[in-house]
């Protein structure tokens, strides 16, 4: 398993032990422009199979060498392709870069197609002209199956998600789905990634629907779910309260995960400071849980801003930024 898998397996296996607990949180990626082709608007466009350039989050997904042109009467914009093909060629855009080309697109989640506009995609002398499948996505949430289950989501539901930060806000209409396919990990574009100040693979603090408004309370506190057993954390993860899980015997230094998350919610008097950030930096922690009414000193801010270390509260806020 390459590093970036491992590390990734192991954030997802926190986070759900942390769902368990009643704790909601999910990773935010930004989806820049990109399209999808069908079998046969590949064959014209390249005439070739797609090359992968680099694997994404979700399952069997890549992003390809390949690059199309979007053109329309007001202009052009290059367009990265993802992998692998689709049944119908879509083009995903911000809403800012549809105003420029002079579209109009729906907001949509992928693959929902009716009713909106087309365009024509290039590539070099080849082009391929799209009677409709030009959308904004709307923000959605990918969940395994088993996530889901301990998270206590559906498919299809709506959750929301609140950042924090300079520019902290709450988005709604979150469109989960969950199961096969599918790991954890919220997906929204960059226009709303720029108003909101969110890097990609920032976490974000769930809050999912219900009547007890689930994902604003922490563990144990009134209106929290129950806990639920998760899946299992991947080989070579410590997860704080599950012990480590023996690594593969081919498993290098290089992939074992010694740990993850600081837990330091138990001090309420506990002060943060940015040489406690730099210690916890070095040993590749990537977490630390702080009580409500901890202190962190805005040096210590300014670190784990730097070294991409969430700090997370008790009390569901999060000073990361």
């Amino acid at each position: 398993m390459k590093d970036n898998a491992l590390r990734s397996a192991v954030t997802r296996a926190v986070l759900t032990e942390l769902a368990a607990g009643g704790e909601f949180w999910a990773p935010v990626a930004t989806s820049s422009r990109h399209c999808h082709l069908s079998p046969a608007d590949l064959e014209r466009l390249f005439g070739r199979p797609l090359t992968p350039l680099r694997m994404l989050e979700q399952p069997g997904q890549f992003a390809a060498e390949e690059k199309v042109t979007l053109e329309t009467p007001k202009g052009k914009l290059s367009l990265r392709v993802v992998g692998p093909v689709r049944k119908e060629s879509q083009v995903e855009i911000s809403l800012t870069e549809a105003r420029q080309l002079g579209l109009n697109p729906p907001i949509r989640l992928s693959g929902d197609l009716e009713n909106s506009p087309g365009c024509r995609l290039t590539c070099g002398d080849r082009s391929v002209d799209l009677s409709r499948g030009v959308i904004a996505a709307a923000r959605h949430l990918h969940i395994s199956g088993e996530e889901a289950a301990v998270y206590g989501l559906r498919d299809g539901e709506e959750v929301s998600l609140r950042s924090d930060g300079p520019r902290s806000a709450v988005m709604e209409h979150v469109i989960v789905r969950a199961g096969a396919g599918h790991v954890l990990e919220a997906h929204i574009d960059t226009d709303e990634a720029n108003a909101f100040g969110i890097r990609s693979g920032q976490l974000c603090r769930l809050l999912l629907p219900g009547a007890a408004g689930r994902g604003l309370f922490p563990a144990g506190a009134p209106g929290a779910r129950p806990a639920v057993s998760p899946p299992a954390p991947p080989a070579g993860a410590q997860i704080p309260g599950a012990g480590r899980v023996p690594p593969p015997v081919s498993a290098s230094p290089r992939q074992a995960v010694k740990e993850t998350l600081l837990d330091y919610s138990g001090d309420p008097g506990f002060l943060l400071t940015e040489e406690l950030l730099y210690r916890a930096a070095a040993r590749g922690m990537k977490y630390i849980r702080l009580a409500p009414g901890a202190l962190v000193t805005p040096l210590a801010r300014d670190v784990a801003w730097e070294k991409g270390i969430e700090l997370i509260r008790q009390d569901g806020r999060n000073d990361r930024g």
